[in-house]
């Protein structure tokens, strides 16, 4: 009866050390991809992972300059697939756009301006060709809209690219966010400075009126990876973003 005990009490006290890794989930790999706009989100989101999500990793991918509307987009896609094998992602967040009102040639070389047929046409090529290796890996994407601007001249542009984000993003079986109405003050218009949880005024956007503060990026982090499906809770005891 003793010995019946005994291991009874070792076979519990394995229970409770095994049991707690094996309901703990692997972290994710997660790519951020982009323009200026998606590395200040890579920032954002390397933040909110260490307060929230010590578990998962996170990939910078998104450079400053880079675009759909670049000359070397299809030159590109291998080493951007490779990176996606390297790294066993297994989500990608996009954010781009700022760089992408001008201009672009297709595969032949031909030119189309800004929100011509030509032009929107390669445009969505080049975004289907992205969904294409995301998909082939079974890579989960939330793609992040443009946000309002402070040059009212940007914005009819930025809605044009946000209509065309949402509609391919969906068609391609991806999350899409909008942020065009999220950094808006009170009046509807473009604002520098927004009300924290506590009501506190927290400075969002930086002089240049396109781009965030680390404060900015860390809010946006945080939505992009609330959209993300099956998105766990918090470690106890974790800082939230406010």
């Amino acid at each position: 009866m003793k010995l019946w005990s005994c291991l009874c009490g070792f076979l519990f006290a394995i229970i409770l050390v095994v049991a707690p890794a094996l309901a703990s989930e692997p972290g994710r790999n997660i790519g951020v991809f982009g323009d200026s706009l998606g590395d200040g989100v890579w920032s954002g989101l390397y933040v909110v992972l260490k307060k929230q999500h010590p578990g998962d990793h996170v990939f910078r991918h998104a450079k400053v300059g880079a675009g759909l509307t670049r000359s070397d987009f299809t030159t590109s896609l291998p080493e951007f697939a490779t990176s996606l094998d390297n790294e066993k992602i297994d989500t990608a967040i996009v954010m781009v756009g700022a760089n992408d009102q001008e201009s672009i040639r297709d595969d032949n070389h031909k030119g189309f301006l800004f929100q011509s047929a030509g032009w929107k046409r390669t445009y969505i090529a080049h975004i289907d060709a992205l969904f294409a290796e995301f998909n082939k890996r079974k890579i989960k994407v939330i793609w992040l809209g443009l946000p309002i601007l402070r040059k009212d001249d940007l914005n009819p542009g930025a809605a044009y690219l946000n209509d065309i984000f949402a509609d391919a993003v969906v068609r391609n079986g991806g999350t899409f966010v909008p942020l065009i109405d999220v950094f808006k003050g009170a009046d509807g218009g473009f604002a520098s400075h927004l009300p924290d949880s506590e009501g506190h005024l927290q400075k969002v956007r930086t002089e240049d009126g396109i781009h965030f503060t680390q404060y900015g990026y860390e809010l946006i982090a945080q939505k992009a990876y609330d959209a993300i499906p099956g998105t766990p809770s918090p470690v106890a005891g974790a800082e939230a973003v406010h």
